[in-house]
C-alpha cells in the first residue's frame, strides 16, 4: 500500500475553501481576501491543520503498520506476543586472593565489578573459594539489559567495586556475550505479523520463524526448510550478519521444540548459515563538472560501499548482487563505476553473503 492513511482532511487548501464556503453560508455574504473575517479564519487555518494532523497520528497507532512504542505495545497484547525485553550480558570472573587461607573464603552474591566505572557486572551466586586454594571462578551478568555489555575481552573488567577482605584481584576469564537492547519497533511489528502462525500446532514454515525469533531479540532472519521427510532444519542469522553461538542455537531449539509448539513427528534441526565470501574490487570516477563537491562525493561513495555490506548480510539467501552496489554508489554521485567483483551469485535459503576482501579505488574526475 502506497502514501499515509488519512482518517480526516489534512490539504490546507481544501480545509481554507471548505472553511471559507462554510462561513459565507452561515453569514450569508462573501467573504474577500481583504475581510478581517478571512483574515483571521486563515490565521486559524493552520492551528486547524495541525490538529487533523494530530487526529491522523493518532487513529494511526491503532494500525500495525504505523503503530510504535506503548501502542505497539497494546496491538501485542491482542496476539500474547509481548514485546522481547533488553537482556543482560553474561561473563566469566576469575576472583584471585593474596594467598591461599585456611578457611573458606566467601564471595557474596551480587558482588560488583567494572571495567571502567561507568558499566557494572554482580555475581548471580555466592562464590565459596575453598581452604587452600587462591582463587575461584563464578558467572556475572550485568546490572541492566543492553549490547553495550558485550565484547568485554579476557582481562577487561578488572575493578572490585565492593571489596572483599583477602580478594586481591578479579577478571573476566573469557569475553562478555548475550546482551541485547530491548526489541526494536521494526522487529516486534514483523513477530506481530507473525503471529497467527503460531496459533497452529501443525508445524507450518511462519510458526517456526515466529518462535524461533521469540528466542535472541538479536535474531535477524529465520530460514525453514524440510530437506527430507519429517525433518525440519532452521537456520537463525544474528543482526549484522552475524553466525549464532551454541547458545542462541540451544536456545532455539528449546523455543521450538516445546511440546505444545512442534508436531511429534518434526525432527528439527537448527542451525547456524553457511557463509559465501565475496570480494570487493571496483574503481570509480566523478564527474569533472562536480570537481567542487570532489570530497564530499567521495565520503557519500565510500558510506554506499559500507551500506552495501550491510545491506548484503542481513538476509539469508540474498543473493550477491554487484547491480545493487552500482545504484547505491551512483546515488551517492559515482559518475562511472569498473566493478571487477562481485559477480552475480544466487544463494540458497541456508547462505548468507560474507564480505572477505575490499579494494575500492578512486580514479579521478573524468
Amino acid at each position: 500500500m502506497n502514501g499515509e492513511i488519512n482518517f480526516v482532511e489534512v490539504n490546507a487548501q481544501e480545509i481554507a475553501n471548505t472553511l471559507i464556503k462554510d462561513f459565507e453560508t452561515a453569514l450569508g455574504t462573501t467573504l474577500y481576501p481583504g475581510d478581517e473575517r478571512r483574515i483571521f479564519l486563515m490565521q486559524l487555518l493552520q492551528v486547524i491543520v495541525g490538529l487533523k494532523n494530530d487526529i491522523n497520528q493518532s487513529a494511526r497507532q491503532n494500525l500495525l503498520r504505523y503503530a510504535t512504542g506503548e501502542q505497539l505495545d497494546a496491538l501485542g497484547e491482542f496476539y500474547n506476543t509481548p514485546r522481547i525485553p533488553a537482556q543482560k550480558a553474561k561473563v566469566t570472573l576469575r576472583f584471585t586472593l593474596s594467598a591461599a587461607q585456611s578457611s573458606n573464603i566467601l564471595i557474596p552474591a551480587g558482588t560488583r565489578v567494572t571495567p571502567d566505572g561507568e558499566l557494572y557486572f554482580s555475581t548471580t551466586k555466592t562464590l565459596i573459594i575453598a581452604a587452600g586454594q587462591t582463587y575461584g571462578d563464578i558467572t556475572a551478568e550485568a546490572v541492566e539489559g543492553g549490547e553495550k555489555y558485550n565484547k568485554f575481552a579476557p582481562g577487561q573488567i578488572k575493578t572490585i567495586v565492593d571489596p572483599i577482605p583477602y580478594v586481591a584481584g578479579v577478571e573476566n576469564i573469557d569475553t562478555s556475550s548475550g546482551g541485547s537492547d530491548e526489541e526494536t519497533d521494526d522487529s516486534y511489528r514483523e513477530r506481530i505479523r507473525l503471529a497467527p502462525e503460531s496459533f497452529s500446532v501443525a508445524g507450518p514454515e511462519g510458526a517456526y520463524i515466529y518462535w524461533a525469533k521469540t528466542a535472541d531479540v538479536n535474531i535477524a532472519d529465520v530460514s525453514v526448510t524440510s530437506p527430507s521427510a519429517g525433518v525440519v532444519e532452521i537456520v537463525v542469522l544474528m543482526k549484522d550478519g552475524q553466525i549464532p553461538t551454541q547458545d542462541v542455537l540451544d536456545a532455539v531449539n528449546a523455543v521450538v521444540s516445546a511440546r505444545d509448539r512442534r508436531p511429534l513427528t518434526d525432527n528439527v534441526q537448527v542451525i547456524a548459515p553457511t557463509e559465501v565470501t565475496y570480494n570487493i574490487n571496483l574503481t570509480y570516477y566523478i564527474s569533472s563538472d562536480r570537481h567542487t563537491e570532489e570530497l564530499t562525493l567521495k565520503n557519500s561513495i565510500e558510506a554506499a560501499v559500507e551500506q552495501y555490506k550491510a545491506w548484503q548480510c542481513e538476509k539469508l539467501g540474498r543473493a550477491i548482487n554487484p547491480d545493487y552496489l552500482r545504484q547505491l554508489m551512483l546515488n551517492a554521485g559515482a559518475f562511472k563505476i569498473d566493478i571487477t567483483s562481485p559477480i552475480y551469485t544466487e544463494l540458497e535459503k541456508d547462505e548468507v553473503a560474507k564480505v572477505s576482501t575490499v579494494t575500492v579505488t578512486y580514479g579521478g574526475l573524468i
